[in-house]
């Protein structure tokens, strides 16, 4: 047995593992008839961290996903997201299984948001909304240090999207208009991040990765 077969042995028995929980506990799609034990999702999110940490990097987004929902206050204890954390291993073995993962690094030195995007829009079709808002927030994050690269704009290295975009509306890289409406997509990634889910729906999800898409397209040429 290779190291793919064994790989995806792992993530068919971890998927596996995890339907066996939304069955136990009644998951309907969107509540629980009973949250799953604490024990149950810690063991299933470590799992996940494990192994995605070990296919995809630490770099990836899939990974950073995880990491986001194990740090958050929010969302660390609380079982409720057990089908966020399910949500990121179903969508990074996909990838896995179209041989994306591989390339994942290298997709990301070579500027290829587009499949990001990508992703982002696969994740919305199939009603993960939450990681979507959050994989379109980091291409838009992203778009915005490489237009403050290109333009020479030292920012700090930890930063984040409204940082970056008051460096650059006051270089004049774009209009006050474009400053709120990337604000207002910053707004929508962190109410994703921080499990704010009242805050946006699908249809704001929908029209952020149109508008990133448009927006790394006019500004990365």
């Amino acid at each position: 047995m290779d190291l793919k077969e064994k790989t995806n042995n792992k993530f068919k028995k971890l998927l596996e593992e995890g339907k066996q929980v939304f069955q136990r506990y009644g998951w309907t799609g969107d509540s629980w008839h009973k949250f799953p034990p604490g024990n149950e999702y810690l063991r299933f999110r470590t799992e996940s961290l494990n192994l995605i940490k070990k296919v995809c990097g630490e770099d990836s987004e899939h990974y950073q996903q995880l990491r986001r929902i194990a740090e958050n206050k929010t969302t660390a204890n609380n079982s409720f997201y057990f089908n966020l954390c399910y949500g990121v291993v179903e969508a990074a073995y996909r990838d896995f299984t179209d041989d994306f993962l591989f390339d994942m690094r290298a997709m990301l030195q070579a500027d290829l948001l587009g499949d990001f995007i990508e992703q982002a829009e696969v994740l919305l079709e199939e009603g993960y909304y939450v990681p979507a808002a959050s994989l379109t927030g980091a291409v838009l994050e992203d778009t915005l240090r490489k237009m403050c690269d290109k333009r020479n704009i030292s920012y700090p290295v930890k930063t984040n999207i409204n940082m970056l975009n008051d460096f650059l509306v006051k270089d004049s890289a774009y209009t006050k208009l474009t400053q709120k409406e990337i604000t207002a997509k910053a707004d929508i990634r962190n109410n994703a991040d921080h499990a704010n889910f009242n805050q946006f729906s699908t249809s704001d999800v929908k029209d952020m990765i149109g508008w990133v898409k448009r927006f790394a397209s006019d500004h990365l040429k």
